[in-house]
């Protein structure tokens, strides 16, 4: 394309940032028209004026050609960083809707500006309180006094483990279960509530070499000390 005896092709993109950039953000439409009325058959095409709006309207402020395709704006980087921290299960379209963004700006902020990551939040049959953790804290420590002055060997001794529901079916959808996280960040944990659903009750213990016992309990069978020590841990 010839360039315009009046407007280069970058001052013609700056004439539409300014156009649109005011408080009336003139649509693309007219925008078009007064570029034909000022560089007749010169002037940019109704489509790249409108791709060149749209970018605008999305935070970008570079009106060079190329790459970057687009510069994010602080106020865009902050409406989707409050966003995601309200809702961190929220999808790149949730942001882009929210924010009046497109999909792939929303993808760039999170993925490039913010760092973020989508990662699937870890599921637990039951939360523990903070004094339940304590005490479990205070036992690895007591446990790890009692073999520090013995060969070390004695802690692949150690056998540890727990109960674990297994459900017949996911409570809910895989991709409803993740959420955005920085780099380095742990994913939440969320507890079963659905008790209704059809399950079974696992026993695993392992040491340090590995599984040691992997029973599915009986039904109405009541865990106790001693089901362990005859069942589990014969």
């Amino acid at each position: 394309m010839a360039s315009c005896p009046n407007f280069s092709e970058l001052e013609q993109r700056t004439f539409i940032k300014f156009r649109f950039r005011t408080i009336l953000e003139i649509p693309p439409k007219s925008i078009h028209d007064e570029l034909v009325t000022i560089c007749g058959e010169d002037a940019l095409f109704y489509s790249t004026v409108r791709r060149w709006v749209s970018l605008f309207r999305e935070g970008r402020t570079s009106v060079q050609d190329g790459a970057p395709k687009m510069s994010i704006n602080t106020d865009k980087l902050s409406e989707v960083k409050e966003y995601v921290e309200s809702y961190p299960n929220s999808s790149v379209e949730d942001v882009a809707n929210h924010v009046w963004i497109s999909t792939g700006s929303a993808h760039t902020i999170l993925k490039a500006n913010l760092e973020l990551r989508k990662v699937q939040v870890r599921w637990v049959p039951y939360c523990l309180t903070f004094p339940q953790k304590a005490a479990r804290l205070q036992m690895a420590k007591t446990n790890l006094a009692t073999y520090e002055l013995s060969d070390p060997r004695r802690l692949l001794e150690i056998v540890t483990g727990d109960e674990t529901w297994i459900q017949f079916k996911p409570p809910i959808r895989k991709q409803d279960g993740k959420v955005w996280l920085k780099k380095g960040e742990v994913p939440p944990a969320v507890c079963v509530s659905d008790f209704r659903a059809p399950k079974v009750l696992y026993c695993i213990f392992f040491d340090g070499l590995g599984p040691v016992a992997q029973i599915p309990v009986p039904k109405g069978q009541t865990l106790t000390g001693q089901f362990y020590a005859d069942v589990v841990l014969p």
